[in-house]
């Protein structure tokens, strides 16, 4: 998590297999939220896979965009 200025962006965040389904990722995710708003965050921004969006949507966010997977080795 990094907040920048009111945006605080979240990025790689896995929950593995064997620990889903528990309530962790929600954990997270809400220590993870309640430390931006302390630090004055007002716009969530991620990128999410398939199945972690279904964890995402349930706890608030919203679908904005589709995202392509970019990687740029020189």
């Amino acid at each position: 998590m990094a907040v920048l200025g009111e945006t605080v962006v979240v990025d790689r965040v896995v929950t593995h297999e064997p620990h889903r389904r528990r309530g962790l990722g929600g954990f997270v995710m809400g220590a993870l939220t309640d430390e931006a708003l302390n630090r004055g965050a007002t716009l969530g921004v991620l990128g999410a896979t398939e199945d972690g969006r279904a964890l995402y949507e349930t706890l608030g966010w919203r679908r904005h965009v589709a995202l392509a997977a970019c990687i740029y080795r020189p």
